[in-house]
């Protein structure tokens, strides 16, 4: 079986941190007999190569000083950090799709495979009208979120729907935003699993460390609601508590301006250094919120890594988080936007051991249950195999 996965970007170096859920499903099938091509775009003139033994068409749009759409974050982000790159898009569109034919034309394939929908699934539709062959297309949270802001968006993106012969989803919140655009359609949750091979045994924690430590990972944008857990702090004794805030993105400069000293900034960090981090952790806390524009979580994949570390975890109630944090059973689950409750909930967890204890037990059954990578990659094989 030979599949043809079509992506915003992929990996230029190990440092590209925006689809590792996605390399990792990919890396999984081939495993099991399903080759992958990828179709993505070029980055400044970035041509198609092979990497890790995945062929990767990489397509042409712009002035390769302008060929910045994707890759270094995703798009709705570069398209707010600059006003000039809506003038580029048209041409990623449109290049894309004419791409697409010609891929379509020159090459064997059996399955067509769309990950972010909107508007990548134009390039889809592009390929199934040459090929003929089936397309899946699968939404991940922020293609819907960018759908969902006006009525023209979400009728184009009903229509794009309407050339999928599946569409799977990765969580329930998000299968319940797919159906308000598109509710005819059939769709399957097929959750993504964590970027980072899960730990089985408990890591040990240094008995000598005086503070604890409060963890944060994921990219530094407004819906993450880092500057929530920063203003927790102000409930949180300094002496005792710390928080490490891991990742990178346009809210680092003024998080790191409100930020207390008690507060480290590690920025991107991959590899073992961030399964150290990891280790080190005491509690965990992903303060997302429901930004000004109406975005969220998807799914909250990070929440997957820190609990396969044995580390307690808190989170807001909003988008799929609640698919992975099960209040009082596999963390703590809180109103958005609660800097008061999210300082309540780690001393909570600070002073409950035994709590905290089976929280992390229960959170890993669940991940083994319903998140585990074997499972995701049966699902999507089989899947593949009905269609084909």
């Amino acid at each position: 079986m030979k599949v043809v996965s079509i992506t915003t970007a992929f990996p230029r170096s190990e440092k590209d941190v925006l689809i590792p859920w996605i390399i990792k499903l990919i890396n999984l099938l081939k495993m099991k007999g399903a080759e992958t091509e990828i179709f993505t775009s070029s980055y400044c003139g970035r041509n198609s190569e092979i990497s890790n033994d995945i062929n990767v068409f990489r397509f042409r749009y712009f002035f390769r000083k302008w060929e910045k759409l994707s890759h270094d974050m995703s798009v709705p982000e570069k398209l707010k950090s600059n006003k000039l790159y809506f003038f580029v898009l048209p041409f990623f569109l449109l290049s894309g799709m004419i791409s697409a034919r010609n891929f379509a034309k020159n090459n064997d394939f059996d399955l067509i495979h769309v990950h972010f929908p909107f508007p990548l699934a134009l390039f889809g539709i592009a390929m199934k009208r040459v090929s003929k062959k089936p397309l899946v297309m699968t939404c991940h949270g922020s293609e819907v979120n960018m759908a969902k802001k006006n009525q023209i968006f979400r009728k184009i993106f009903k229509w794009m729907l309407g050339y999928a012969d599946f569409v799977t989803v990765n969580s329930t919140f998000m299968k319940n935003e797919v159906l308000k655009i598109a509710p005819i359609r059939e769709i399957k949750i097929i959750p993504m699993g964590s970027g980072i091979v899960k730990i089985d045994e408990k890591p040990s924690q240094n008995s000598d460390r005086m503070k604890v430590s409060v963890l944060f990972v994921g990219r530094l944008i407004k819906l993450k609601g880092v500057d929530y857990l920063i203003d927790a702090l102000h409930w949180l004794s300094p002496e005792k508590f710390e928080l490490h805030i891991v990742g990178d993105g346009p809210e680092r400069e003024n998080l790191e301006r409100i930020a207390p000293k008690n507060v480290v900034f590690h920025g991107y960090q991959t590899g073992k250094n961030l399964e150290e981090i990891y280790q080190n952790a005491d509690i965990f806390v992903l303060p997302s919120i429901v930004d000004d524009q109406g975005f969220t979580e998807g799914l909250g994949t990070v929440l997957l890594e820190a609990a396969s570390f044995h580390i307690p975890l808190i989170a807001s109630n909003v988008g799929g988080i609640p698919d992975i944090v099960i209040n009082e059973k596999t963390g703590l689950l809180l109103p958005e936007k609660n800097s008061e409750a999210i300082a309540n909930a780690i001393l909570r967890l600070e002073k409950d051991k035994i709590l905290a204890k089976e929280l992390c037990d229960a959170a890993i059954s669940h991940i083994m249950a319903d998140f585990s990578w074997e499972k995701i990659t049966e699902k999507f094989l089989s899947l593949y195999n009905s269609l084909i």
